[in-house]
């Protein structure tokens, strides 16, 4: 895993960040510069700093690129401006420093090449800065700039052979959102003025920077800062609300208290069309967090949206929504369904009616006894829309995936499989299988983009052979669901539906991930291992009599099961499932093939390694031990470099570029540092002196290959992927997709160097004797368990999993 200094860790490791990291503008005199005016309670004195005026300029032309950003990376125009040299003795003031600041954190948190710590560290510096000096709008900008820089992503990090660092999990967040809470009485400004508040949570400091953000900016009169302040603390409230039942009030109640204060702000904003979009979601989030209580307010809202646009289509269906429901929570369903058709009527006459399938779905809400027909058209609504739909929101920059299809997809998939039953029962299923496969390849394109992830031909139930086992969980907000389908029948296999389990459900089921995942992964205790039992029972038990010994498991997984290694599940004699059976991963069907019978005799391997340290603006890589020596042990046998296969130590892009144009490589390994969490487009490989983006691998394999050429084979021996965010336990499935290869194998989190070795030398020995992929991987991890002693513990050999192809 890239081994950053994590940012989650502010309170505690801030003063060693300050000394040891530094942003590489253009070399260390800028950094030097950079680290001094922005991190957070000063620096080191400089011999001299720009004037306020040269920092005032180079900030206002930094802020006007960044407010003109599409979809091209500012940071080549923008990194200029901020390079500024020493004119005058003085200390910039606080005015100048902040604001200067607050752009260098955007800048880091907006481009690909930026770093989540940097962004972090700069925009709490911008922060205290202008608190320091009573400077409110300043110090809202900054806050709320942090606020989405702490809920675009984990950057939490580990290191090979060491300690994994940073969140440990979503209850744990969730757990140190309440400390933090009730740490500060006096406003929540206070834990970003306090550094030593800020512990290992990003929702910790999210929650902080949106509640004060809305505060500062209500104190300077910014009523757009404030609104949108309150209307992500609100969402992000309501979120951890569904996901922490024994919290939930007191979160729905916080939701409630910041969309009545953003309402307040949005009534005021100057903007007709803004003032209506903005009116619109905070009712909406006013609604979801008090219900009926909120009627008053939201009246209000609706009135003054009609009045905002009263010839706007979209004004007035929002509008109409908004009375619907509480129409509906009033108990008057008949006027809650006028209006909601007035609504779909008025959505419908837009050039993108985004909102329709939402509607639809609260249309099913207030029609039970035609849910089912109310439920597909909106999944057929959300169909018609969802290319045309942006990746991200403009005004709040959430997801469209969040915002606009999470509850379709599900309530879709609730339907179709409620209604199986019968004569029924195979075309509901099929039908639902479709609808979760539509589901995962949409939650991957949210996250990475369909331009870096174009689906490819799905794989088919009748691809699969005798003794392989396709499992597809689904984890919806009331039950557990299984579909499966076992190979070997050829045209005639098709998914079949297990009984579903309503004694577990997503939240629950994401617990018992989390306690194993965290307590396997940490190795502090044992916790683990009733976790395992309970998941096996669970997840694997219902298909036991599908799995024979030496079978292949393929799961497509869902939610918090992306960061759960299926190898370690106990069974009820304490047996590993890997000692059953071949496991693979895929994180779609569109992005999964079966892949070839096994390695040809033309495999030709190339294996680069990194062990130096390394700064760039992504941030600082502590120097890795024994990535040379695993690379050897992919390129080398008995002493001697196979043939066919390529070694390069230290590597830089330029290596691999070289190499990769000069031959058709089937197998890449790389041991290097390697990032997937925080935002997918800068997840990337570390190389000598550089960061290689993963879309730039991509290109990089794909320059010199013929169509359907790909890559067999990419191991990633050195990272780690994010224990209960749902989006960053993504970026491992993606990155071999990404990457543009058949299939991946990766460790979900820090391994030691002995460990990774051997089982790398079992694995490659294997696949270069024939094995598949999936037969020399179970090997490779039996092989360790039944050696015995360190490295026969599941927190070593569980950790590497098998992505994509497994033949």
């Amino acid at each position: 895993m890239a081994r950053t200094v994590s940012a989650t860790g502010l309170g505690r490791r801030l003063a060693p960040a300050a000394a040891s990291v530094v942003l590489l503008w253009a070399g260390a005199a800028q950094a030097a510069l950079t680290d001094t005016l922005c991190i957070p309670s000063g620096g080191a004195a400089l011999a001299a700093y720009p004037s306020d005026e040269a920092l005032r300029q180079a900030t206002a032309a930094a802020e006007a690129r960044l407010a003109q950003r599409g979809a091209d990376d500012p940071y080549a125009e923008i990194a200029p401006v901020l390079e500024l040299s020493g004119s005058v003795g003085a200390r910039p003031s606080a005015r100048a420093v902040s604001e200067y600041c607050a752009a260098a954190g955007e800048l880091m948190r907006v481009s690909v090449q930026g770093s989540q710590y940097q962004a972090q560290t700069y925009l709490l510096g911008a922060f205290q800065a202008a608190s320091a000096a009573g400077l409110n709008r300043p110090a809202s900008l900054a806050a709320y700039r942090l606020g989405l820089v702490s809920l675009s992503g984990s950057t939490a990090s580990g290191t090979r052979g060491g300690a994994r660092r940073g969140v440990r999990g979503a209850a744990a967040a969730v757990d140190e959102v309440r400390q933090q809470t009730a740490a500060v009485t006096s406003g929540p400004c206070d834990l970003l003025r306090n550094t030593a508040l800020l512990i290992n949570a990003n929702l910790g400091v999210s929650t902080a920077s949106l509640a004060c953000a809305a505060e500062q900016a209500r104190l300077s009169g910014d009523e757009r800062t404030a609104a949108l302040a309150d209307l992500r603390l609100a969402r992000l409230r309501l979120a951890v609300a569904e996901s922490d039942a024994a919290g939930a009030a007191d979160f729905r109640r916080q939701a409630g208290e910041a969309a009545s204060s953003g309402l307040a702000s949005a009534h005021r904003l100057a903007d007709p069309a803004l003032r209506a979009e903005v009116l619109g979601r905070l009712a909406q989030a006013a609604l979801d967090a008090r219900g009926l209580a909120a009627a008053p307010e939201v009246a209000h809202a609706a009135d003054a949206i009609r009045m905002a646009q009263p010839d706007g289509p979209a004004a007035q269906a929002v509008a109409a929504a908004l009375e619907a429901r509480v129409a509906f929570l009033a108990g008057d369903v008949a006027r809650a369904r006028g209006l909601m058709d007035a609504a779909l009527l008025a959505e419908s006459q837009r050039d993108l009616p985004a909102r329709l399938p939402e509607w639809r779905l609260l249309l099913a809400e207030m029609d039970p006894d035609h849910r089912e027909a109310h439920v597909l058209a909106a999944y057929d609504a959300l169909e018609a829309v969802r290319p045309l739909l942006p990746r991200f929101d403009p005004l709040t920059e959430e997801t469209a995936f969040s915002l606009y299809m999470r509850r379709i997809f599900q309530s879709a998939v609730d339907v179709q499989l409620a209604g199986a039953v019968g004569a029924r029962e195979a075309i509901r299923v099929r039908d639902a299988q479709q609808i979760v496969e539509a589901y995962r390849q949409a939650e991957l394109q949210s996250v990475f983009g369909s331009e870096c992830i174009p689906a490819r031909e799905p794989l088919t139930p009748e691809a699969l052979k005798a003794g392989e086992v396709l499992l597809y969980p689904i984890l919806l907000p009331d039950r557990l669901e299984l579909l499966y389908v076992a190979g070997g029948a050829g045209g005639e296999a098709r998914f079949r539906r297990l009984p579903p389990n309503r004694a577990i459900d997503r939240q629950a089921l994401s617990r018992l991930v989390e306690r194993a995942v965290l307590s396997l992964s940490y190795g502090e205790d044992e916790t683990w291992r009733p976790a395992s039992r309970q998941l096996y029972d669970l997840l694997i038990r219902p298909i036991e009599g599908e799995l024979a010994e030496g079978s292949l498991l393929v799961v497509v997984p869902d939610g918090a099961l992306r960061s759960l290694p299926f190898a370690m599940l106990l069974d009820g004699q304490d047996r590993y499932l890997v000692q059953r059976s071949r496991i693979a991963v895929a994180p779609a069907l569109a992005y999964s093939q079966a892949g070839g019978a096994g390695q040809d005799e033309r495999l030709q391997l190339l294996a680069a390694s990194l062990e130096l340290e390394v700064r760039v603006p992504a941030g600082y890589f502590e120097k890795l031990e024994g990535t040379a020596n695993e690379a050897k042990v992919a390129a080398v046998a008995d002493g001697q470099r196979i043939e066919r296969a390529r070694l390069i130590e230290n590597f830089r892009k330029a290596d691999l570029v070289q190499a990769l144009t000069r031959e058709q490589v089937n197998v890449l390994h790389l041991a290097t540092h390697a990032s997937f969490n925080g935002r997918s487009d800068r997840a990337f490989i570390v190389a000598n002196g550089e960061v290689i983006l993963l879309s730039e691998l991509r290109q990089i394999l794909s320059a010199n290959r013929t169509r359907g050429d790909e890559l067999d084979l990419l191991v990633l021996s050195a990272c780690e992927t994010a224990v209960g965010d749902d989006e960053a336990s993504m970026g491992l499935a993606g990155a071999a997709v990404q990457a543009g290869a058949r299939s991946a194998i990766a460790s979900l989190w820090p391994v030691n160097d002995a460990g990774t070795a051997e089982l790398m030398k079992t694995f490659y020995s294997l696949y270069r004797d024939g094995r598949s992929k999936s037969e020399a991987l179970r090997e490779a991890q039996l092989a360790l368990i039944d050696g015995g002693g360190e490295n026969a513990a599941p927190g070593i050999w569980a950790a590497f999993t098998l992505l994509g192809a497994w033949r």
